[in-house]
């Protein structure tokens, strides 16, 4: 255990290396500086929405339609804390808790099997060490989904913390709709209705949030090209790239790898990983329909889950040929 435990902190601090890296040459206009400027000045006393909409003006941004605006719930939380270093800190120390729920709901595993789920977690994660990626919806909520499967024994905690995911980062949706799945599949009612009733609460919330928006539009504001670009499988690899083990190699094995991942989730997981497949699986066939060229960065709210099945793949080899 203690050995896993180092194994784990060695390999969360060789991915903390990019961010003590030189960081590269970056545009001027960054989703992460709208988001934080917006949190600045929500911290310094402005509404949310009139916040936004007046940055999102300043830097050439549409404001409409009403995806084209963030929901508030990361903003007001991150407004809480008085910097971004702070607000990092609160990230990574998020980051920990969810792995430390993961290992444990997988407790019950063999020790190197769990061990390598853990791991292959952490690759999905990197993104939560560079600089400013504070301020992206999706570090937080997909950190939310994972401590959300983690609890799948406590259904009140398990679908409460996926709403909340959903209220940081509407995309969560697909792992709420998971849970919601896997309930029908066990015939579990009680579950069920809670996820119901959760999917019914964020579309409530997020028609507020609408009208919210389009009480702020002015005449001559930027109108968003959409979403529905039918961009199929290289916005799928290059999302999927958001895990570190897979950011170098070639579309088709990282489509490869990730398939044969999600089959073993399926097929020989449990709840926790079952729900993660389908979420996931889920997450990524949307990925083929909607996202411009430029969101590639949604992937991480997927990275963290698509290859935990390998482990389990090996797992089951190992039993067949000691057969």
């Amino acid at each position: 255990m203690r050995m896993g435990r180092a194994l784990l902190m060695a390999l969360l601090a060789c991915l903390a290396l990019p961010a003590m890296a030189k960081a590269p040459a970056k545009p001027v206009q960054l989703d992460q500086e709208l988001y934080r400027t917006v949190v600045e000045r929500v911290r310094g006393g402005e509404g949310f929405y009139p916040a936004t909409m007046a940055a999102q003006r300043e830097r050439q941004y549409p404001v409409q339609p009403a995806l084209a605006v963030r929901p508030p719930m990361m903003t007001w939380l991150l407004a809480l804390l008085p910097s971004t270093m702070t607000r990092t800190a609160a990230l990574i120390a998020l980051l920990f808790g969810a792995l430390i729920a993961l290992r444990q709901s997988l407790a019950d595993r063999p020790p190197a099997e769990a061990l390598g789920m853990v791991a292959l977690a952490v690759a999905g994660l990197f993104g939560a060490f560079f600089p400013d990626n504070v301020y992206l919806h999706e570090q937080w909520s997909v950190l939310l989904i994972m401590l959300s499967l983690a609890a799948h024994r406590r259904p009140w905690l398990s679908v409460g913390l996926a709403l909340l995911a959903v209220l940081v980062r509407e995309t969560a949706l697909a792992w709420l709709a998971a849970i919601l799945l896997m309930a029908l599949w066990q015939r579990d009612g009680k579950r069920a209705l809670m996820a119901l009733g959760a999917m019914a609460l964020a579309a409530g919330l997020w028609l507020l949030h609408a009208q919210f928006v389009a009480a702020q539009v002015l005449p001559g504001d930027l109108t968003s090209p959409g979403w529905v670009r039918f961009g199929g499988l290289p916005l799928v690899i290059d999302a999927l790239r958001r895990n570190l083990v897979l950011t170098a190699l070639p579309g088709p094995l990282v489509l490869a790898l990730v398939a044969v991942s999600l089959a073993a989730m399926l097929r020989w997981g449990r709840e926790m990983e079952r729900t993660a497949a389908i979420g996931s699986a889920g997450f990524l066939a949307a990925l083929t329909v909607f996202g411009r060229p430029d969101n590639g960065y949604w992937g991480f709210m997927a990275a963290p889950f698509v290859l935990l099945g390998l482990p389990l793949l090996v797992h089951r080899g190992r039993v067949r040929l000691k057969r």
